[in-house]
């Protein structure tokens, strides 16, 4: 009975919810179509469609997207396993500070994207706090000897701040497994005679890479729709499908607003794909969840 009081209260927020959710879909979709009463041309055509598709410059911004997130996704995954093993050695040798270390490898995952890009800003533009500290020590001479990390056409402010907040979370969503799996499969590791290195290669990542993998996607699909980053930290060409929308909205140009409505709709597309493959990695791997432990 107390659950359904529960979900008799939750009625009107979630209709509420549900109204402007769904009107915005169908706004959306309408737009994209054709359909648009500000305008006095208002009839069904596929002509957005093909106009976004076929632009060198949503193309453009699409690749430059993917590559950005692709890396940065890696690079998470990679630095989160060499994180782990680490951490692995350390709880092996008895010097492990498991509450200390949360909080260090927690702190990045509460400060949010935008703060988080003007941080990395602050410390790495050229006229940035570690230019002044290099030169401040003689390791460099002059501004122009700092490379340009922030606003430059390889976005490594952008990836750098990515993998910054991407890989405690990675960390955070795996840490708990390495701990269970020392506890349980340490005699068998004893059994085998297996070096350290050896039982986190052969019994350890087998088990964490599940959960890495389904955190590789998550990470994925939340960065293809990421804005304040590449905003802050990216330049003016090519842009990030994200900024490239805002641009489109902020010139407040009405013809445009079909070509927009698509780019969002390509934009929800890629990221229920990534949605898709999270679905997928997490019944691929349930399989063999219960028969590896």
């Amino acid at each position: 009975m107390e659950k359904i009081k529960k979900i008799i209260y939750l009625i009107p927020f979630l209709m509420y919810i549900s109204f402007f959710f769904l009107y915005g879909l169908y706004y959306v979709l309408m737009t994209s179509l054709g359909y648009n009463r500000i305008l006095s041309k208002s009839y069904f055509t596929l002509d957005y469609y093909k106009e976004v598709l076929y632009s060198k410059e949503f193309l453009t911004s699409l690749i430059y997207t993917t590559k950005l997130n692709m890396i940065s996704a890696f690079f998470a995954f990679i630095l989160t396993v060499i994180i782990l093993y680490l951490v692995f050695l350390s709880k092996r040798k008895g010097y492990f500070y498991g509450k200390s270390f949360q909080k260090v490898i927690e702190a990045p995952v509460f400060v949010p994207y935008l703060v988080g890009a003007y941080g990395v800003l602050l410390l790495l533009m050229r006229r940035g706090i570690l230019n002044n500290v290099l030169m401040q020590l003689g390791v460099i001479k002059s501004v122009q000897e700092f490379p340009v990390l922030t606003n430059d056409y390889n976005g490594i402010g952008i990836i750098i701040t990515y993998i910054w907040k991407a890989l405690p979370f990675m960390t955070m969503m795996t840490l708990p497994i390495v701990f269970r799996v020392d506890k349980k499969w340490d005699a068998l590791g004893k059994l085998y005679n297996l070096s350290n290195y050896q039982f986190f290669k052969k019994i350890v990542f087998p088990l964490i890479l599940p959960t890495l993998s389904v955190s590789f996607f998550i990470v994925l699909t939340y960065l293809f729709a990421s804005f304040e980053t590449p905003y802050i930290l990216g330049v003016t060409h090519p842009r990030v499908l994200s900024v490239s929308v805002f641009d489109m909205y902020a010139k407040g140009n009405l013809d445009t607003r079909g070509k927009i409505m698509v780019m969002n709709i390509m934009i929800s597309v890629i990221s229920l794909f990534f949605g898709g493959m999270i679905s997928l990695a997490l019944k691929f791997f349930s399989r063999y969840e219960s028969r590896e432990w």
